[in-house]
């Protein structure tokens, strides 16, 4: 049977049912960031195709777009509880993996006064702890639990960008939607090739040779929560988009496939999924297809679940496993296994632990039921 969720914004009860291969989709997405920043040895060089990691991110944007949009779209929009559900989703555990990752890796290893002083050190947890230190100007870029820059352009699209969006109509013209969609992700993509730079995330001082490269991230965020914006309202209308991606998501998941190929021999970058996420979500709106079905499994689904906990625990277990190993290049195929079942049960842990508990406890407050915008 297909939960349901009751999403509470004032007078009007709206009721939606959930996407559980969106889910499902999250929680691959997240899989594969973790299990790229572990940088296994596998036969045949097979972790190439792990290596989409800095794309999924991306995704994870244009879910959030999409998700944010599915939630609230049709509600009496209230800027002051979809905040505050906003922070009880996200900001407990980002602020628990700071602490832990400053208390026990960036400050007893990295600060020292030539290549990272205390003082700047201090500037960027104050910026981290309020989750502007991605944003160009105000920050540096830098982040100690070096995933969670995008948590920063999250928050960055929470504040200032939905609800701008949600105020706006998307173009109605399946034409206009396709040549924004295309935009968007066209920008996204050249300056992620041309300026990206991940070493403005690392706890060092550095400055990048181009001043693009601090707007890349920002960018990304923008253009792929636009663009799972625009999904959504193909989505809503039911336009030739998202008749043609749900019909074709076979051919769909297939280029994904093909551009994974690419990578492996080295003819493509990553970063072109791009072009294809907001398509993929379409597609995986119908839940009869065999993709959505798949990622529609209870595994998958409750991996989806603690796509969060995975996203931002895997690096403390992976530094956990560093200490006690040595240098990743070196461990057996049987320390890889340990270390994704550690993650994976850490993951379990911490959502149980933290997310939930805390999101529940501010709805509980609001009196508010729990809604799907707690998995966006």
């Amino acid at each position: 049977m297909e939960s349901r969720h009751i999403v509470q914004d004032g007078p009007a009860h709206h009721l939606r049912q959930e996407l559980r291969a969106l889910t499902g989709l999250r929680g691959v997405a997240a899989t594969v960031v973790a299990l790229a920043h572990f940088h296994p040895t596998l036969p045949y060089d097979l972790q190439e195709f792990f290596l989409w990691h800095d794309a999924a991110v991306d995704l994870f944007f244009c879910l959030s777009g999409f998700t944010l949009s599915y939630v609230y779209t049709g509600t009496n929009f209230q800027f002051s509880p979809y905040l505050i559900a906003r922070i009880a989703r996200i900001y407990p555990l980002y602020l628990v993996t700071l602490i832990i990752v400053g208390a026990t890796y960036t400050w007893p290893v990295l600060v020292n006064p030539t290549t990272y002083p205390a003082s700047t050190s201090l500037t960027d947890f104050v910026l981290q702890v309020l989750m502007l230190n991605a944003w160009p100007i105000i920050g540096t870029g830098v982040h100690w639990n070096m995933q969670s820059w995008s948590i920063s352009i999250e928050w960055f699209c929470y504040i200032l960008l939905f609800p701008l969006l949600l105020r706006l109509k998307a173009p109605r013209s399946e034409n206009v939607k396709l040549l924004c969609v295309i935009a968007l992700t066209a920008v996204s993509y050249a300056l992620f090739v041309r300026f990206f730079d991940e070493r403005l995330t690392n706890p060092e001082l550095y400055a990048a040779e181009s001043p693009w490269s601090y707007w890349v991230n920002l960018v990304r965020g923008i253009a792929g929560f636009t663009t799972g914006w625009i999904a959504f309202s193909s989505f809503e209308q039911q336009d030739e988009i998202h008749t043609l991606c749900t019909k074709f998501s076979a051919v769909i998941w297939l280029c994904f496939w093909a551009i994974l190929v690419l990578l492996y021999f080295g003819l493509a970058n990553s970063h072109a999924l791009v072009f294809l996420f907001p398509f993929v979500v379409l597609a995986a709106t119908d839940q009869t297809s065999a993709t959505s079905r798949l990622l529609g499994l209870k595994a998958l689904h409750f991996l989806g679940v603690i796509s969060y906990s995975i996203y931002l625990m895997h690096f403390i277990v992976f530094l956990l496993f560093r200490l006690a190993f040595g240098v990743s290049s070196t461990w057996s195929i049987w320390v890889y296994a340990a270390l994704i079942i550690a993650t994976f049960g850490i993951s379990v842990l911490s959502y149980f632990a933290i997310e939930r508990p805390a999101r529940d406890a501010v709805r509980s407050l609001q009196g508010k039921p729990a809604d799907l915008a707690a998995r966006a």
